[in-house]
């Protein structure tokens, strides 16, 4: 699997976090806007009932003042704040157009000669003319510049700068909430990740979402017909290599006897390269029987023992092409291991096996114990490439030999390895040597 890729891929947590906060976001912007659209009306309407009510107090007063006064004549007065929330100006005209009193803020210049009734705009301003009827004189009260721009601009930061701090609030609590809600998911996953040729155990629909349950029974279901086909696949394996093992050994001893009464040497030529084939038929057979045990899985065990005493009784035994092997056991050395006794020793012959095969004929073998739990197998002979050794322990994979071999003795030690937690490592040339192979057993 292309892992580089598969990081490359947005996750659907991501997605879902990305998604729903940019869409909560928008919500809230859309909430926002509907917010202001209704406090600028609300805004409109105050600010407009409090122009007109200072119009209807302050025109009876500027009557009133020009009545106490012998002449009219134009007065400015200091600027007018009711209050901190409306800042304005005004003018008081006479019937004529002609402004008598005005504020001193006022910007006179601004207020067209004739002002219509009631409200308008000057500018960005909100401006409201009243009119007394009786004795023609108006008053014209208008709002600071900008003063309701400003007003809906600070209404529009209180309810828009929280927005910038909840954000990221609104997007931890939706990842916070994602991940939680997608850890059934990582537990499937988890669980189909365990599965293997080795582990096809069923996945239970317990405990999982309504919406996983049924890819959970799915997957079991699918886990058990792979199962059940494997298992046949090996019990087929099994038994035609048990059931060739004695016709093939009887067709071996009889060949052999009759090499041994023919005197043509042409024949007796014939009948050894029958003996030779049989010989390989039989190995054959013998790798496949213990290849499908070592796929049933029987490797592993859950109380640990010392395989110390196993390693030196295969030491002792003779090797096919006269090599002897030379066991060196390191300080520190610790075969304690959860491994199935038989199926240590079959890792081991099948190294050993390998190592007189394609060594140097009649050069020692030297088997390494530690330290720690380790185990190496080394041979003299050529240097293996590299190339060649990056296959090797694949089934049916062979180096480049004259050597008789099936390709599966490394394929069977590889598989026991895995089974046990350990990890098989091949190394050409051997270590500390110009040349030679090296086969590690390494359990962490």
């Amino acid at each position: 699997m292309n892992t580089g890729s598969a990081k490359r891929r947005p996750s659907i947590t991501w997605r879902l976090v990305v998604g729903l906060s940019v869409f909560t976001g928008i919500l809230w912007l859309g909430a926002a806007a509907i917010a202001l659209s209704v406090l600028n009306a609300e805004l409109t309407e105050t600010f407009d009932q409090l122009l007109e009510q200072s119009a209807y107090r302050l025109l009876p007063l500027a009557l009133h003042d020009m009545r106490e006064r012998d002449e009219i004549q134009e007065t400015r007065i200091p600027e007018l704040s009711l209050n901190d929330e409306l800042s304005f100006s005004y003018v008081v005209r006479d019937p004529n157009g002609r402004i008598i009193i005005s504020s001193q803020n006022a910007e006179t210049y601004l207020i067209p000669a004739n002002p219509p009734e009631g409200f308008f705009d000057v500018g960005d301003r909100r401006a409201m003319t009243l009119t007394d009827r009786r004795s023609g004189f108006a008053i014209v009260v208008m709002e600071a510049s900008g003063h309701r721009q400003r007003t809906l601009a600070e209404a529009a930061g209180t309810l828009l700068w929280p927005l910038t701090a909840l954000v990221p609030l609104i997007a931890a609590g939706i990842w916070f909430a994602v991940r939680l809600a997608m850890r059934p998911v990582g537990r499937l996953r988890a669980e189909i990740a365990e599965r293997g040729e080795r582990n096809l155990e069923r996945i239970s629909a317990e405990g999982h979402p309504r919406e996983l349950a049924p890819i959970a029974e799915e997957l079991a279901s699918l886990f058990e017909r792979l199962k059940a086909a494997l298992d046949a696949e090996r019990a087929f394996a099994a038994t035609s290599a048990h059931e060739l093992r004695t016709p093939i050994a009887g067709a071996l001893a009889q060949a052999q006897q009759l090499a041994s009464e023919l005197k043509d040497p042409g024949s007796a030529h014939r009948v050894d390269a029958i003996v030779a084939s049989l010989r390989r038929l039989s190995n054959m057979s013998e790798k496949l029987l213990q290849t499908a045990r070592a796929d049933a899985g029987f490797a592993r065990t859950d109380a640990a023992s010392d395989m110390l005493p196993v390693l030196k009784l295969l030491a002792r035994e003779p090797l096919p092409r006269g090599n002897v092997v030379e066991l060196q056991i390191e300080e520190g050395a610790d075969l304690v291991l959860p491994v199935n006794k038989d199926a240590f020793g079959m890792a081991i012959a099948n190294l050993l096996q390998n190592a007189s095969n394609h060594g140097e004929k009649g050069a020692p073998v030297r088997v390494v114990a530690g330290p720690g739990k380790v185990v190496a197998v080394i041979n003299q002979g050529a240097i293996v490439d590299q190339a060649i050794l990056n296959k090797l322990g694949q089934r049916f994979v062979r180096g480049e030999t004259e050597a008789d071999g099936t390709g599966l003795g490394l394929s069977l030690v590889r598989t026991i390895m895995e089974q046990t937690g350990g990890r098989l490592e091949l190394l050409s040339p051997a270590n500390g040597m110009p040349n030679g192979f090296e086969a590690r057993l390494i359990w962490e």
